[in-house]
């Protein structure tokens, strides 16, 4: 009796491939193996917290940072983008299976308020592109604003028109009087 050992995640990979393809049909059609190298992939990345700093860790393995990879905060987002040049070599025997993606990446992330460019600071070591966002999980600083009562205005009522106008209190107030020295 033969023993069968199921692994769950080669279903997944197949599922996730199949996915792929059906998607790219879908928005492609004969145009697709034309625009191959435009397709690209989408970077894994994670979002952590480190004290009020805020961490984007994206695997970005292989690439030469330097010059495939940009950094830039566009419209109140930060934008990772780039390109991952396919591999050009040739072998003798056919490819069986290629699971590594090529071509350009773009991740883009919501900055908080009051995170700007001199707080972004960006690494890069052994395949993962680290950005941290120094202060942007800061709790935001409540202030209490007093609030004031507006003096009140003393309005006389006018000298009893028909249509219960009230005059402005400077035509009805009486006039200062003057003592005679």
């Amino acid at each position: 009796m033969a023993t069968y050992v199921w692994d769950p995640f080669a279903a997944i990979s197949r599922f996730d491939r199949e996915f792929d393809e059906i998607v790219r049909r879908g928005w492609g059609g004969r145009e697709r193996v034309a625009r191959a190298g435009r397709i690209g992939f989408v970077p894994a990345s994670d979002v952590v917290t480190d004290g009020d700093d805020v961490l984007i860790h994206v695997e970005l393995p292989g690439l030469d940072v330097e010059k495939d990879v940009q950094v830039e905060i566009e419209r109140g987002r930060l934008v990772i983008r780039g390109q991952r040049q396919a591999e050009s070599r040739r072998e003798d025997r056919g490819v069986v299976l290629r699971e590594r993606r090529h071509g350009s990446f773009q991740r883009a992330f919501t900055l908080p308020e009051g995170v700007g460019a001199d707080a972004i600071s960006a690494t890069y070591d052994q395949g993962v592109l680290t950005v941290r966002l120094a202060g942007a999980h800061r709790t935001p600083v409540s202030t209490r604003i007093p609030v004031t009562a507006a003096a009140a205005k003393a309005v006389e009522v006018g000298s009893g028109e028909a249509d219960g106008a009230q005059a402005p209190a400077s035509e009805t107030a009486p006039a200062p009087e003057r003592s005679a020295a």
